[in-house]
C-alpha cells in the first residue's frame, strides 16, 4: 500500500508546527507571542478575628461601712464633772460698784504643785495629810485637795468646812466689807481660830486669777466666768484685768 506523501515539504512544516503549538502549554506560547493569561483572582483575605467583649466587672459587694471617727483625744486635765454636768444655780448677779469689761481669759497657775480640778496623780507627796469633811475623807497636799480612787488620786473642789493649818504659799488676802479672806486656786478660807477654814466664796470679792477650768458664759450680751459653781464679772481695777464675784454658791 502505497502510503501518503504530502506534495511539498512546506505543507510538512506547517503541520509540524500547529502540532507543536498544541503541545506547548498555554502560558508558555501566550508569553512568547506577548500574551498573558489573565491574574488568577486575589484571595479573600481573611475575616480579622473579632476582639473578645471585656469580661463584665463583677458587681460590688455590699458597701464597707467607714470606721467611726476617733473621738478627739482628752484634755490633759479632765472635767471634774461627767455629763450631763450640774447646772449652775439661777443667775441673779448681786450689784457691784464696777463696770463691766470684758477681757479674755486666760487660766493662772499657781505653782508646780497646784493641778486643777480633774487632774489624776498615782501618787501623792510624803507632805499629804488626810482631811475628814462630813465624814468624806480627802487627801490635802500644799493647796489642792484630791479624793482615793482604785489606781490613784484626782484632784476635786475643796470641800467647804475643811480646815487646814497654815495657808499655802502664794495666797493673796481680800478684804470684802471689812472681813479679811485668803485666796488660793480658785478657794477662798477664812479665819476660824487658829486654822483656816474653806467658805463660799463672798459676792463682792476681787481676784486677779481665775484657775483652769473656769468656763465663759454670755448673759444678756455681757460674758461671765463660772467657776465652781460661782460666777464673776470681768472688770477692770487699778488697769488690771480683774475678776469680782457677783454670784456666790
Amino acid at each position: 500500500m502505497k502510503s501518503y506523501q504530502p506534495k511539498n515539504k512546506m505543507a510538512i512544516i506547517i503541520i509540524a508546527f500547529f502540532a507543536l503549538l498544541i503541545m506547548i502549554p498555554e502560558q508558555v506560547s501566550a508569553q512568547r507571542f506577548g500574551h498573558f493569561a489573565p491574574p488568577r483572582p486575589m484571595p479573600r483575605p481573611m475575616p480579622m478575628p473579632r476582639p473578645m467583649p471585656a469580661p463584665r466587672p463583677i458587681p460590688p459587694g455590699p458597701r464597707p461601712i467607714p470606721p467611726r471617727p476617733l473621738p478627739p483625744p482628752p484634755h490633759p486635765y479632765p472635767h471634774p464633772y461627767p455629763y450631763p454636768r450640774p447646772l449652775p444655780p439661777p443667775f441673779h448677779p448681786y450689784p457691784v460698784p464696777y463696770p463691766y469689761i470684758y477681757h479674755p481669759f486666760v487660766p493662772y497657775y499657781w505653782g508646780p504643785t497646784w493641778y486643777p480640778i480633774g487632774f489624776f496623780a498615782a501618787t501623792l507627796t510624803t507632805a499629804a495629810i488626810i482631811i475628814s469633811v462630813e465624814n468624806n475623807q480627802y487627801n490635802y497636799d500644799d493647796g489642792v485637795y484630791y479624793v482615793k480612787e482604785s489606781n490613784g488620786y484626782k484632784v476635786v473642789p475643796a470641800p467647804l468646812g475643811a480646815t487646814i493649818a497654815e495657808l499655802p504659799k502664794g495666797y493673796v488676802t481680800i478684804n470684802v466689807s471689812g472681813t479679811d479672806y485668803y485666796y488660793y486656786g480658785g478657794t477662798y478660807y477664812s479665819k476660824d481660830s487658829s486654822k483656816y477654814k474653806v467658805v463660799n466664796a463672798p459676792v463682792g470679792a476681787i481676784v486677779s486669777h481665775l484657775p483652769e477650768g473656769a468656763e465663759e458664759k454670755t448673759i444678756d450680751g455681757q460674758k461671765y466666768m463660772i467657776y465652781n459653781n460661782v460666777y464673776y464679772q470681768p472688770i477692770s481695777k487699778d488697769g488690771q484685768d480683774s475678776y469680782v464675784v457677783v454670784q456666790g454658791k
